[in-house]
């Protein structure tokens, strides 16, 4: 896919040499060929000391690198593995797979699995994270969701302080500058931010038939961002005008020139520092350019390395589970319960669709050869067509039997509907992402090439099962270790083998049967010996092609004052140790009803408040 864009950008530019193209063309073909450079967030002569050391530029850190760098009195240093973004392949949200396999992404992996991902590579599932000025925010697949009011209520009436979804609100309001039609004028969104939240602008058949059929079948049409989620919607996406909008670009692109403020790219933490009663964290150790460096903080250490990097710089450094730590041979400097805990929005992918009644405009989404043209491109350029999707389009919220929460209004699955299947990518990008073997591919997806099909993604909300991530060795380049088993409670298959038969229900709709939808009845290798459409064949459909969504929380848990399984207080501070806090999604204290991002967002601009406050 990589190969295809260049070559049609470098074919663009050649006919552009002997003036086939116009001027319009011309300019829009010469800006994207500037965009294939990764933007610049310089090289900064780095000082010995700041006020703030951020490590991570996710989400969560790109907000507090701007948020506490407005204070020019203030200086503020942020340290991040990776890279800046090329926006010419990060932009385009259909490429997301083709980044989720490059430098930008943690090539992570879980350990070989015994209840799910059995028909993946090795038995194993993805669990990528990004990398890079951005962070996961750059490979994810943009989708904009808040979560749940009753999650954040619960948090509050469970101790954690300032959480509730009230109060949760004004911050989310404050990221956005939304533009979502249905909805623009309920209250529940801003207009002002910094993070462009649109509906796509592109939107298939498909997407209209399955939010009518939905309704139709009993589910309220409804903004699941503002507060009340179950019911269905079209996708709110962090994009602007179809081009992806990445928490660099949003926060720290129009202020990497602030002299207080440094971005330091290609900086690897490795450990924290602390003063010598191991009481207070002072600074960083960490490598750059081949070289040991160390930066002092004068007022605190933040990190916000993600949910497997923040515990395990944690750990590297001495704070965590005792035990584990002495068998690494790490000094213990505080006993924490780092990593203990990691939750993780489990799904699969299908089931499938086959549509014959489609327009002309579905039959040109058979393949994504159709959709990397020179016209489609450009109009991509222009805001419009199927490159500014992710091929995610309506999202349903479904209450199951197996939820653990009594409450009838708390979803425990989202059903992700996509206007195509894993045929439509010709390449090895998605393959390789998803960990999809080549043999399973040829026999279950490539019957459906030249073929108008889609699928559904359902996902589980609240699983049961709960695993912990480890360290591999005291290596601070090592992976992390993660002890997760998929569907290790029988009641996550039965969630989402639930939310299967409720899409099969929706689909028998008069909106979805007008477009002579049809259930695509091969069976999944590996479960050919069930009768098809039973419970128990999508029971071992869920097991064989399990999917990851890369949503992992708890690492870094919060909880309130007294809580032994808490890493941070409702204030993000480490237990036991002044001056250094954790702001990103590993401090979700349980799964959320959302996907991370937003919430990731929130969490940074919550958090920059609270520590203006604590440090005044």
């Amino acid at each position: 896919m990589v190969l295809r864009w260049i070559i049609v950008l470098f074919c663009c530019s050649s006919w552009a040499v002997y003036g086939l193209l116009d001027n319009r063309v011309l300019n829009s073909l010469t800006e994207m060929i500037s965009e294939m450079k990764d933007i610049d967030y310089g090289n900064p002569q780095l000082r010995k000391v700041y006020d703030y050391v951020i490590v991570g530029a996710g989400p969560a850190g790109c907000v507090l690198a701007n948020r506490l760098s407005e204070d020019p009195t203030v200086s503020v240093l942020i340290l991040e593995l990776g890279r800046g973004e090329r926006p010419a392949f990060a932009e385009p949200p259909m490429l997301g797979p083709m980044l989720m396999g490059s430098d930008y992404s943690f090539g992570y992996e879980t350990e070989r699995q015994k209840y799910g991902c059995l028909g993946l590579t090795d038995q194993k599932c993805s669990w990528t994270h990004g990398r890079g000025v951005g962070g996961s925010s750059i490979i994810n697949n943009i989708i904009y969701t808040r979560g749940n009011r009753r999650d954040f209520d619960k948090w509050a009436r469970a101790g954690m302080e300032g959480w509730s979804w009230e109060e949760v609100l004004p911050y989310y309001r404050k990221i956005e500058r939304a533009n979502i039609k249905d909805f623009d004028q309920n209250g529940a969104h801003g207009k002002t931010g910094r993070v462009s939240v649109e509906d796509c602008p592109f939107r298939s058949e498909v997407a209209d038939a399955f939010v009518a059929g939905a309704a139709e079948t009993g589910y309220p049409y409804l903004d699941y961002n503002a507060g009340d989620t179950l019911g269905v919607s079209y996708l709110q996406a962090h994009s602007k005008r179809g081009h992806r909008v990445t928490a660099g670009t949003a926060y720290l692109k129009d202020v990497r020139h602030r002299p207080n403020l440094h971005i330091s790219t290609r900086s690897w933490a490795t450990e924290i520092l602390f003063k010598e009663d191991n009481k207070e964290a002072t600074g960083i150790r960490f490598t750059k350019n081949k070289r040991w460096n160390t930066v002092r903080a004068r007022k605190e250490v933040i990190l916000s390395a993600g949910a497997f990097e923040t515990p395990k710089l944690l750990m590297n450094s001495g704070i965590g589970p005792a035990a584990e730590l002495r068998r690494h041979g790490i000094r213990v400097v505080q006993d924490l319960p780092v990593g203990r805990r990691v939750y993780e929005h489990g799904g699969v992918f299908g089931p499938v669709f086959i549509m014959r009644n489609g327009s002309r405009n579905e039959q040109n989404l058979l393949s994504l050869e159709q959709v990397l043209t020179v016209d489609e491109i450009l109009r991509f350029r222009n805001g419009e067509g199927p490159l500014t999707s992710n091929s995610i389009e309506s999202l349903l919220y479904v209450k199951s039997p197996y939820a653990a929460d009594p409450d009838p209004e708390m979803p425990d699955v989202e059903v992700m509907q996509s206007f195509v299947s894993m045929s439509f990518d010709s390449s090895i990008a998605t393959r390789i992402a998803y960990r999809l073997p080549d043999a399973l591919v040829r026999e279950y997806y490539d019957p459906l090439i030249g073929v108008r099909n889609f699928m559904f993604l359902p996902m589980l909300l609240k699983p049961h099962t709960v695993g912990r991530v480890e360290l591999k060795s005291r290596n601070p380049f090592h992976h992390p270790l993660f002890q997760y088993q998929y569907f290790e409670d029988e009641r996550d298959v039965e969630a989402l083998v639930y939310s299967i038969k409720e899409v099969l229900r929706i689909a028998q709709s008069e909106p979805m049967q007008r477009l002579g939808i049809e259930l695509y009845d091969r069976p999944v290798p590996g479960c050919q010996h069930l009768t098809f459409n039973t419970d128990d064949y999508w029971r071992c459909h869920v097991r064989i092609l399990t999917t990851t969504f890369q949503h992992q929380v708890a690492t870094s848990r919060m909880g309130p004052v007294g809580d032994p399984d808490a890493v941070v207080d409702p204030r993000l501070r480490v237990r036991g140790i002044g001056r250094l806090r954790v702001v990103d999604a590993g401090i979700i204290p349980e799964p959320p009803s959302a996907h991370t991002c937003a919430m990731s967002y929130l969490i940074g601009e919550k958090a920059a408040d609270m520590i203006k406050q604590d440090n005044q």
